[in-house]
């Protein structure tokens, strides 16, 4: 697989760490955005036999990996901070290839691509997302309301469980070891696994230890501020969706108001996946991103 560079942009109070893959000058570009807890470096993988056909950069979000943007649990109310980073390294990336660029994501990475591209089409060709975070209104409200008084719903059990994550390890080895076939990575490839690991962590005083705090993956899990459904109203832009057949994050509102909103678009029910699509069918998500982008061209030739 063609290794990608590891590069920074400076953005405000601190910096935004990427990999790249750029194999030859113009060729389209492409933005993959992280699920919550993990790191851009998860989906090597998926994304470097992408490197002949596309333009490649995939972010550590804020909090996340080896990007140093600050990230306070306490402060943390909503996603939008990730659309406004994402709107903000979507503006350069476009600028230095010189057309817009094609937003996708995994999960919260999802929700943050749909929602950058609601507020910026200008700077999006198309958008791909894999099993979003689309959670109705009803649900986000009782979601809040569980965590003020104390309730156990499944989105704070999910910030619980986060918060109780052990973040230092003796080393890499042992914390694949412990991870491997077990809990979210149950399904996962060894080789995802691995990445995972290795763009996820950062030397301690002889150990290592978890370069997303437990506490901001526990925050992200709770702040659900944010309006995705206001986004999708907005969204101008191609579109495909795959979502998972087991535990999906999409709600079937969400499934018809996209529809709606492009009749050209594709959106798949992959009923084998889990939540962890892309680790489990990184082929099918690469051909639906090839296939995205070949309607994004014939669209601009039209």
């Amino acid at each position: 697989m063609a290794p990608p560079r590891r590069l920074s942009l400076s953005l405000g109070s601190g910096e935004i760490s990427y990999l790249e893959w750029k194999l030859a000058e113009g060729l389209p570009p492409l933005h993959f955005a992280h699920a919550n807890g993990f790191n851009g470096l998860t989906y090597r993988a998926l994304l470097a036999p992408l490197a002949p056909y596309f333009h490649i950069r995939a972010w550590d979000a804020r909090g996340h990996g080896m990007t140093t943007l600050p990230a306070d649990p306490a402060a943390h109310k909503d996603w939008y901070i990730y659309r406004d980073d994402l709107i903000a390294f979507t503006e350069r990336f476009a600028e230095e290839a010189g057309r817009p660029v094609l937003l996708a994501g995994h999960s919260m990475g999802g929700t943050a691509s749909l929602m950058a591209a609601a507020e910026r089409p200008d700077l999006v060709a198309g958008l791909c997302l894999a099993d979003p975070v689309l959670i109705p209104p009803s649900v986000r409200r009782l979601l809040r309301l569980a965590g003020r008084f104390g309730f156990k719903l499944r989105g704070g059990d999910l910030a619980a469980g986060a918060e109780k994550r052990r973040a230092r390890w003796k080393d890499k080895e042992t914390i694949i070891a412990a991870y491997k076939g077990r809990g979210a990575f149950r399904t996962w490839p060894d080789r995802f696994l691995a990445d995972y690991v290795e763009g996820g962590t950062r030397p301690t005083d002889g150990e290592v230890e978890l370069a997303c705090a437990p506490a901001w993956e526990a925050a992200n899990f709770r702040a659900q501020r944010h309006d995705p459904w206001a986004a999708i109203e907005k969204l101008r832009v191609p579109l495909t969706l795959l979502y998972a057949g087991k535990g999906s994050t999409c709600s079937p509102p969400g499934l018809q108001l996209l529809a709606r909103k492009d009749p050209g678009a594709t959106i798949v029910r992959v009923g084998e996946a889990t939540h962890f699509l892309p680790m489990e069918f990184p082929e099918r998500l690469r051909q639906e991103l090839l296939a995205l982008e070949a309607r994004v061209e014939r669209g601009a030739r039209a």
